[in-house]
């Protein structure tokens, strides 16, 4: 008669230290696999960043108002998937900061438009790099035909067109 192993005993490591945890048919779980990958991308970033003066979520934001003079917090918010009142918040510390500045045009004054200042750019130039090296070390089991198609499907699945060539 073999004994039953306990509820809590773990599974044994497999040869690499990683301990192997069956999740049955989620595993077929796109949407499951899609956040446990953003997790997995993320902890890099948070890596890399953890030592900038500026948050993913600032940079980001930051950067795409350089590329969108004069964008609309609430576009953005949208496009980016952001929260509008955590958008304000993601806003407001840019301005306090001076890395971004809001412009009331003299056409419709009920309008703010975001631009980035000086110091925002000098920000980006800094942590710019740090984008680009946290994503590769992030992604970097995947070579460059494998890395331009999770590209092309994540834009697909995000609603987004295909990216422009570089």
């Amino acid at each position: 008669m073999t004994a039953e192993p306990a509820l809590d005993d773990e599974p044994a490591p497999s040869p690499d230290g990683k301990v192997a945890v069956s999740l049955g048919a989620l595993e077929r779980s796109a949407g499951l696999v899609l956040r446990i990958a953003q997790l997995t991308v993320f902890e890099h970033f948070f890596a890399v960043f953890g030592q900038s003066d500026i948050k993913i979520s600032e940079f980001t934001v930051l950067y795409a108002i350089a590329e969108n003079p004069d964008v609309r917090q609430g576009v953005l918010a949208d496009v980016l998937k952001i929260k509008w009142p955590n958008m304000t918040k993601l806003v407001r510390a840019l301005e306090e900061r001076g890395l971004i500045e809001r412009v009331v045009p003299p056409e419709d004054r009920r309008s703010v438009h975001l631009r980035v200042t000086p110091a925002g750019r000098r920000q980006i130039a800094v942590s710019q790099e740090q984008m680009y090296r946290s994503d590769r070390l992030a992604l970097g089991m995947l070579d460059d035909e494998e890395y331009a198609q999770l590209l092309r499907l994540s834009r697909r699945i995000a609603g987004w067109p295909p990216a422009p060539e570089a």
